[in-house]
């Protein structure tokens, strides 16, 4: 699948406990709908986790963040208009 790295926020959770190697608490899990219509779990960056900064529907696009040599994920932040 090759999609353009645009979509809306379907549906995100606030996550404060510690989970995974490279992320640090609290960080939104957030499942994106790409504009091509498949959905994806991520992260959103760049955005204050409030009820007012992060809606649903809010349009988004990605960011690849390299945590190493290896690994390199896609992430989203909120779209420039």
């Amino acid at each position: 699948f090759e999609g353009g790295g645009k979509g809306k926020l379907y549906s995100y959770v606030i996550n404060h406990r510690p989970a995974a190697r490279g992320f640090t608490p609290p960080y939104a899990i957030a499942m994106v709908e790409l504009d091509e219509g498949p959905r994806m779990i991520s992260n959103i960056l760049d955005c204050p986790w409030t009820a007012e900064a992060v809606v649903l529907d809010m349009r988004l696009e990605v960011a690849f963040e390299k945590l190493d040599d290896k690994i390199t994920l896609p992430q989203f932040r909120p779209a420039k208009r």
